[in-house]
């Protein structure tokens, strides 16, 4: 696996783990009966989702622009 392939798959398993994350946060969330389960619900876990799908994008996008054209890296 080259430099390039390797920092993506890095990024993509960040990614993956703080979407997991956000979704046990959410989860943990709903069973507990106290106010505060909203503000962990709708703050922690969205803001580890969002995090997580923000990582994801950008790891999308940057692994397109570090190759040039023609396939070789610039």
């Amino acid at each position: 696996m080259s430099e390039p392939d390797s920092r993506m798959a890095r990024s993509l398993k960040i990614a993956g783990i703080l979407i997991i994350l956000g979704l046990i946060v959410e989860v943990i969330s709903l069973v507990w009966f106290h106010p505060l389960a909203f503000v962990l619900f709708a703050f922690v876990g969205g803001a580890l989702i969002f995090i997580g799908m923000a990582v994801y994008l950008a790891s999308l996008a940057f692994a397109g622009s570090s190759t040039a054209g023609d396939g070789h890296p610039s």
